[in-house]
């Protein structure tokens, strides 16, 4: 992955556009020698960063689903789920 400066991305920024789109090429935008930002395609975005958030975002929702399972297990231990879903479906 190429380092860039931001003085550097703002002169060269359709170019740098450009690799990214068409060749797939990754930079690292720093500042004052400090690494700022990362510069890489939508597909590669949504293929490791929305992938991942979502992953997480899944997962949190299942462990509150099973906090919940735990909370409620008495209540729910002699219900038939069926009949509940046949319920809440003709409250609609």
């Amino acid at each position: 992955m190429k380092t860039l400066t931001a003085l550097d991305l703002r002169k060269k920024l359709g170019t740098i556009l450009n690799e990214v789109h068409d060749r797939k090429k990754r930079f690292i935008i720093s500042r004052s020698n400090k690494p700022l930002a990362v510069i890489l395609s939508v597909d590669e975005y949504e293929e490791k960063v929305l992938k991942k958030d979502r992953g997480r975002k899944l997962q949190a929702i299942c462990e509150g689903m099973d906090a919940w399972k735990r909370k409620h297990a008495k209540e729910t231990a002699r219900m038939d789920a069926t009949h509940a879903i046949r319920e809440m479906r003709d409250r609609r």
